[in-house]
């Protein structure tokens, strides 16, 4: 049977060896008993912001007895799932309001606290209670739940409009690509076309030299005029 606390102060104060000790032993061991019934939540909050590596982002206040989120956006991307399934800032200050903390300092401050959850005191967790879950508690966690997976059903469709829009601009580009292709080609056809009927309006004119007048002359006039009536027609 265990020894009653009175009987064992008793003994202590008489100077009996080895009460003391074992008073620390029985000690030690119920607050191992209680830790192990922490919630999970308790717990990795406290190591967070016990954590000295990221006292830029959540920290204690220089008393002790609050935390500071200094920076959310790096709480919510590096911290945050780390240690839970999600990185919702809302569905974490839920869970500190189950468990009874309270938000101080002003709006602009993410302050919260809790008279039982302090640095240094990792033991007071135990003591810790969960408020009683209420219909609207509930509701909202439901809530939680079906945001979450509307937001990764709207993720994906976002992720899939966005490699259709650069399929659609991969094509743009290749289809004006091509275009200026067929217009660059297109000018070479009417730079060569026009550098072949200069060509032979120079060779007309030495031929219409050499031949001087007479009906060959006249026929070389008119093939003269008929290729540049041609060519006219095709500017």
């Amino acid at each position: 049977m265990a020894m009653h606390m009175d009987q064992m102060a008793e003994l202590n104060h008489m100077g009996v060896p080895g009460v003391s000790h074992m008073q620390h032993m029985q000690h030690m061991q119920h607050l191992d008993v209680d830790h192990s019934q922490v919630p999970s939540f308790l717990t990795k909050t406290w190591d967070i912001v016990n954590d000295p590596d990221t006292d830029h982002i959540i920290s204690w206040n220089e008393t002790g007895m609050s935390f500071i989120i200094h920076d959310t956006t790096a709480f919510l991307t590096d911290v945050v799932p780390k240690h839970f399934k999600h990185n919702n800032l809302a569905s974490f200050i839920r869970q500190l309001n189950i468990y009874g903390f309270q938000k101080v300092g002003n709006k602009h401050v993410c302050e919260f606290r809790h008279d039982l959850f302090r640095a240094k005191e990792r033991h007071l967790l135990s003591q810790i209670k969960r408020k009683t879950p209420t219909k609207r508690m509930q509701f909202d966690d439901d809530d939680d739940e079906m945001s979450s997976v509307k937001t990764e059903a709207i993720l994906t469709e976002l992720l899939q409009l966005k490699q259709r829009q650069d399929l659609l601009e991969m094509n743009l580009v290749q289809a004006m690509n091509t275009n200026d292709s067929l217009w660059s080609d297109l000018a070479a056809c009417k730079q060569q076309q026009r550098e072949i009927q200069d060509n032979l309006q120079k060779t007309l004119y030495f031929l219409m030299t050499v031949h001087g007048a007479g009906d060959d002359k006249k026929s070389l006039v008119d093939v003269g005029a008929h290729m540049s009536g041609h060519d006219g027609s095709h500017n």
